[in-house]
């Protein structure tokens, strides 16, 4: 059955059979199966896709066309090729978790037309949300946006997509208290694509779905004072993940939160306002100080158990900045009168050769497996029982463990191990538990872009990396984000989960620091070319970026966590 009938008459019995003569008023369409066709002009892809009939129309979700992701009800004017996506392609995630959000925002609205909805930041496999002005949600609240949500999405309304001129778009975002700021740093974007379902119309930042019959389950849980979205994750499409705890991870997240708030850094356009009134020079001592604050607390709450905490293990994802963590807790430390020793777990690797490998033959460097356990507990007894111990260190090149330093530890210096595995209680398990510390590092960015989309902290992440790797590594930011996938599995199963074992989470994200990475992420971005693989994530992350107004990265200081992936710190790495 054709979905639109002009199509049935047009091209099923015109095209096929008259074939469409490539013209003015035309444009021809290749598809990944290999055939190809001539459309007239401003067809949708929908009306497309009725025509081609690929296989299992019923799982198609998304479009890409000449590498971007579109979303089905976008009109095509231009000879292009195009590739089905289903529920099964890595761009069904985003789509869905935005597709999801939009429908939650439209439950509220409903529910609550004079109260503002804030999707705030991630929390385990979901979302944070709240109603703003402090305001508290019960638990009888939560499980009535719930059912609206269920009632929606049983409906299925379509989700219409709207390409506004940018002027009318922003009034249309300013009318629910959405600052034009906001958009600031991207004075090229002439239209956005805006979504309505329902009465709601919204900006989601990504091609969302055209209904709601895709939609993976979900589920709503209570946490004062408001409640997580709860979305299933990569490898689990239907089934909702379980109950989430994350208790600490929540309250750094709140601490900098109202922090933020406190100096109305809340948003893009509050961070873009202050750089237009030259405001965001102080904040940026403000954000950097505060730092150097915490540094301080960790150092004195070492200082005063220092005769029995001596083993601090410091872990964190990719691009958190536990090197400079490391070495700014060391210069502390030496402030109060102590002398730490540092370790690094890389060193203790196992022979390549040694090394676990996964079904297709890849080393498994991220696994605990690839780590010397038992040396690595045995070094650190005979360190603090004051004996003298020869290192291991690590040679990459050739692959093998070699002598590294010997070493002896005194009574006024702590040792601290910085590595993937510090929180995994089985890396130190022979350690007593009153002889160490576990300190979790990572960038939990509060800023959003707006209310309703949230800046992910695995962007930003992703970001520092990419930077770093094309200021010290020599790699593209192709190259970079085509490893990230990799990564990010690596954290999933050797970090992420121990996150509530550590004893003291550290921030390091700050909340100017994605104005100074827009100065020097965006070239990067923009080298990803039409054909490469990343480039619809590449320009996902551009169009998110150029929000913000940049900053020189002159206004950094030098021993800044951001110095690790710009450049010019004034630590040797």
């Amino acid at each position: 059955m054709y979905q639109n009938e002009y199509l049935k008459y047009t091209y099923h019995k015109y095209d096929r059979k008259m074939k469409l003569k490539p013209s003015g008023n035309t444009f021809t369409a290749r598809f990944k199966s290999g055939k190809k066709s001539t459309f007239l002009k401003g067809i949708s892809l929908l009306e497309i896709m009725d025509y081609e009939r690929p296989e299992h129309p019923d799982t198609i979700i998304l479009a890409r066309v000449n590498n971007i992701i579109l979303d089905l009800k976008q009109k095509i004017q231009d000879d292009c090729i195009i590739e089905w996506l289903t529920a099964d392609s890595s761009e069904y995630k985003r789509s869905n978790q935005q597709t999801i959000c939009l429908v939650l925002i439209r439950a509220v609205n409903e529910l609550f037309p004079d109260k503002e909805l804030l999707i705030d930041h991630s929390l385990g496999k979901g979302l944070y949300c709240e109603l703003k002005n402090g305001i508290k949600l019960s638990r009888r609240k939560t499980r009535k946006i719930e059912k609206r949500m269920l009632e929606l999405i049983a409906a299925d309304d379509p989700i219409d997509s709207l390409n506004v001129r940018r002027e009318k778009a922003l009034d249309i975002l300013e009318a629910r208290h959405e600052k034009r700021a906001w958009l600031a740093g991207n004075e090229l974007v002439s239209t956005l694509t805006l979504y309505r379902y329902g009465n709601t119309i919204d900006y989601l930042g990504y091609p969302l779905h055209i209904n709601t019959r895709h939609l993976s389950d979900f589920n709503l849980e209570h946490w004062s004072p408001g409640f997580i979205l709860n979305i299933p994750d990569d490898e689990e499409i239907h089934p909702c993940p379980p109950e989430i705890k994350q208790k600490k991870l929540f309250q750094v997240f709140h601490e900098y939160g109202r922090w933020e708030g406190i100096y109305g850094i809340e948003t893009v356009a509050n961070m873009n306002e202050a750089v237009q009134d030259k405001s965001v020079f102080d904040l940026i001592k403000i954000a950097e100080g505060l730092h150097e604050k915490k540094f301080a607390a960790i150092s004195d709450q070492i200082t005063r158990k220092r005769k029995s905490l001596r083993v601090i293990l410091i872990a964190g994802p990719s691009s958190s900045g536990k090197t400079t963590f490391t070495k700014r807790l060391t210069i502390q430390l030496l402030v109060n009168g102590l002398n730490p020793h540092t370790i690094s777990l890389d060193d203790y690797f196992l022979d390549r050769d040694k090394t676990p490998v996964d079904k297709d033959g890849k080393h498994q460097f991220e696994s605990l497996e690839a780590i010397d356990v038992p040396r690595f507990n045995e070094d650190l007894i005979a360190l603090l029982e004051g004996k003298t111990v020869q290192l291991p260190k690590y040679d990459f090149i050739e692959g093998k463990s070699v002598e590294g330093d010997t070493i002896q530890v005194g009574r006024n210096q702590p040792i601290l191990i910085e590595g993937l595995h510090g929180l995994n209680e089985k890396l130190s398990s022979r350690i007593r538990q009153k002889n160490k510390l576990k300190i979790y590092v990572s960038a939990l960015t509060q800023l959003n872009v707006t209310n309703h989309l949230r800046v992910p902290t695995s962007d930003v992440r992703l970001l520092r990396r990419m930077v770093r790797d094309a200021k010290f590594r020599n790699y593209t930011a192709h190259e970079t984000i085509e490893r990230w996938p990799e990564v990010r599995r690596g954290e999933e199963i050797n970090i992420f989960p121990f996150q509530e074992e550590a004893d003291i989470i550290f921030n390091t994200s700050l909340m100017y620091e994605l104005a100074i990475l827009r100065s020097v992420a965006v070239p990067l971005l923009e080298s990803v070319k039409p054909g490469q693989s990343t480039y619809p994530e590449a320009q996902r992350l551009l169009q998110f970026l150029l929000c913000f107004l940049p900053i020189s990265a002159d206004c950094v200081p030098l021993n800044s966590m951001l110095r690790e992936f710009i450049g010019k710190s004034s630590f040797h790495y």
